[in-house]
């Protein structure tokens, strides 16, 4: 469903004809500059920017990695705008009707400068401040022409000097000669050279500079302009402290639990062993891998694109107007630019396969008591040789398990070294500590209490 607002800023859209050239409508805000094409319009300006439909679909399907701002509406048929990057230029685009969105300076910098216009900056240079007559009301008086109000005769008060609005300045031909100074007598403005004050004629030895205005950027003073730029402080809410404290009054009472323990008694019930070693076959693996990592011998190879990684992407810049007051009734209004960029995926080709390699396909076990000598269980008849169905012996693991049992009836078991194992005699009593919070056996301290 058409919209007459503008999904941007909200303000009133106004149909053109000829937006876009002969025979290229489309629609127009004149708050935020915002231009809309529909899709055919679109087509026809994507062509004259050399860029093909096929590529403008890829772009619209992998989506701008990390978009900023909200997402809008498309004034054409009421869907969500798909946010896309086409040619270091973050665009929007509606996939249902193909109406695009074009910020300001965006088509000019699609087409290569033949459809659409830079945006203009603010005139830079020196020009004069203005400031207000407090004793006869005087309004827009020039700062550095007039020292004194030109109806009433009263001196500058250099701290209601203020910048001009775009488009109201008036280029300052004077040379620079410093900040002001105060007269120390009368508080009058004084050019930086002066020897002594135009106004009482006192010296101006010991004179110090007038206060100047804070550096506007962007129309706004550099506090004002921070605050805009911060995010708003977020409202304290209560839910997040009491759930934090959960969660660390938790933690600490499951600390206190598992280190809390009681001293009791454990008699020595059983002993037993366990050994296994890995029989390792050599065959056809499933593996994956990026391709270019892939290793020889590989087989059944499928392809696919994955992200891999990201790239930072200069993406033009951002530029600020900055009003520096110069102190002497006069300003210089600059362009501070910074380079922006964007992170944009890197695609590459990720491959699954199969690859002959060693890997484990069963084990063999023993196990036993304290009777019973720990050995290694015997491997036999294994198809020798580094062909498919090949096996040899892999890695091998052992336990050895003591089982206790406590003077109210409980049972426990612990893993030990061979070594401990065979020295605690079955039947042996031994201070230890058990956990208060789990009833469960402290290993550690059946040797540690000795």
């Amino acid at each position: 469903m058409a919209s007459t607002t503008c999904p941007n800023c909200g303000a009133a859209l106004t149909e053109k004809p000829t937006l876009f050239g002969p025979g290229k409508p489309g629609l127009h805000c004149g708050s935020c500059q915002t231009s809309f094409a529909d899709g055919a319009t679109a087509q026809g300006l994507f062509a004259l920017a050399g860029i093909p439909l096929g590529d403008v679909k890829t772009a619209v399907d992998r989506g701008a990695p990390k978009s900023t701002g909200a997402a809008r509406t498309c004034p054409t048929c009421g869907k969500t705008l798909a946010r896309f990057v086409l040619k270091g230029i973050e665009l929007d685009l509606c996939v249902d009707c193909g109406t695009t969105a074009f910020d300001p300076g965006e088509l000019h910098r699609l087409t290569g400068g033949k459809l659409g216009t830079a945006p203009s900056a603010p005139k830079q240079g020196v020009f004069e401040m203005l400031w207000d007559c407090e004793h006869c009301d005087t309004k827009d008086l020039l700062g550095k022409t007039n020292r004194y109000c030109p109806v009433c005769g009263a001196p500058q008060d250099p701290k209601r000097r203020r910048f001009p609005a775009p488009g109201e300045e008036t280029a300052a031909n004077t040379t620079y000669d410093g900040t002001d100074k105060a007269c120390p007598a009368c508080a009058t403005p004084n050019g930086a050279k002066a020897i002594h004050c135009r106004h009482c004629g006192s010296p101006m030895d010991g004179s110090s500079d007038v206060k100047r205005v804070a550096d506007q950027l962007d129309g706004q003073s550099v506090d004002a302009a921070a605050k805009v730029a911060a995010p708003p402080p977020a409202k304290k809410k209560l839910w997040p402290w009491i759930a934090g404290a959960a969660v660390v009054l938790l933690c600490g009472v499951c600390g206190v639990g598992a280190m809390w323990t009681k001293s009791s008694k454990a008699t020595v019930n059983g002993h037993t062993w366990a050994r296994s070693i890995d029989i390792e076959r050599f065959g056809p693996v499933s593996d994956s891998a990026w391709c270019d990592s892939m290793p020889s011998g590989a087989y059944d190879v499928s392809r696919s694109k994955k992200q891999r990684s990201t790239n930072k992407v200069p993406d033009g810049e951002t530029c600020s107007t900055r009003n520096i007051d110069r102190g002497d009734g006069t300003f210089e209004r600059k362009q501070e630019c910074k380079p922006k960029y964007r992170e944009e995926p890197v695609y590459d080709t990720h491959c699954a396969f199969k690859v002959d390699r060693w890997a484990k396909d069963r084990a063999v076990n023993a196990k036993g008591s304290l009777s019973d000598a720990p050995t290694w269980p015997s491997v036999s008849n294994l198809r020798g040789g580094s062909s498919i169905g090949s096996e040899r012996e892999g890695p091998r693991h052992e336990t050895y398990t003591v089982s206790f049992g406590g003077p109210k009836g409980e049972s426990w078991t612990c893993d030990f070294s061979e070594a401990q194992w065979q020295s605690l005699r079955e039947g042996s009593s031994h201070d230890v500590k058990v956990r208060v919070m789990t009833g469960g056996l402290d290993c550690g301290s059946v040797f540690s209490s000795k």
